[in-house]
């Protein structure tokens, strides 16, 4: 009798991922159409899930949370629910200023340090001024502190020889703010004066408004506004009524002018 001969039987070993994965390119070149629809759709739809998830973790992230909806218990009455979840992030409105500040620190200090170097520069420049002013005094204006305060003056005007206004003794108030001379001074007469540019003590000259520069100082102020008495300017009246009598009838307006001059303007 012949020996049996016994079959042997190979053991195949199980797949490996390169094989499936060699195996699925190979179904994909197969039906290109299908699977390719399909795999690019599940991504899509992966993409728009990944950015909506997104989004709303930005908008969540700038809100405040939200309360519970009132949770209507079994006897009819509206409480809170308890079940709030808990977060360490403030909402926007509370960190916004905090943020700012970190950021800018001396946004206060700078603004403040700011106005302190102007105040201290506009005293610096006051000292001098008056101190020149005192003791050289501009041919026919006078200063002085009034109270001992140095942002307070007052100043006389001697009227100019050959003018209406010659003889006269015409008084001013000068108030300096703290941003002098970045700022012009506030200035007014205290003595009646019948001029075109002159009216209840205002007066209308370009280098206390539009024109002012902080080269000027004091003693120009004074000198232009003296200039002022011998040559009005009608053009820019702050008496209308003396600028059209100016036009018309020079003689009765220096009259009046000289009329003023002798009541208001005599000194004391």
């Amino acid at each position: 009798m012949a020996p049996r001969r016994t079959a042997r039987v190979l053991a195949v070993p199980a797949a490996t991922p390169l094989i499936r994965r060699a195996a699925f390119r190979r179904a994909v070149e197969v039906i290109p159409g299908r699977v390719r629809i399909t795999t690019t759709a599940s991504q899509r739809r992966r993409t728009t899930t990944t950015a909506s998830r997104r989004r709303a973790i930005q908008s969540a992230a700038n809100q405040p949370p939200a309360e519970d909806p009132p949770v209507t218990n079994r006897r009819g009455i509206n409480s809170r629910g308890t079940n709030r979840r808990r977060t360490n992030r403030l909402p926007v409105q509370d960190t916004a200023p905090i943020v700012t500040l970190l950021q800018n620190p001396d946004r206060q200090r700078g603004t403040s340090s700011q106005a302190e170097f102007g105040t201290k520069l506009g005293l610096r420049r006051l000292r001098i001024e008056l101190a020149r002013m005192t003791s050289n005094p501009t041919d026919g204006c006078t200063v002085e502190l009034v109270d001992d305060c140095i942002y307070d003056w007052k100043a006389v005007i001697l009227g100019p020889l050959g003018t209406p206004y010659e003889g006269g003794h015409f008084k001013l108030r000068l108030h300096f703010p703290q941003l002098y001379p970045a700022r012009p001074p506030f200035l007014m007469f205290l003595t009646e004066v019948y001029h075109c540019n002159i009216r209840n003590g205002a007066i209308c000259v370009d280098i206390l408004y539009s024109a002012w520069s902080p080269a000027l100082t004091v003693e120009k102020i004074l000198l232009s506004i003296r200039s002022l008495l011998s040559d009005p300017n009608p053009e820019s009246p702050m008496n209308g009524a003396a600028a059209e009598l100016y036009k018309t009838d020079r003689e009765e307006y220096n009259y009046m002018a000289r009329q003023w001059t002798r009541r208001f303007a005599q000194p004391e």
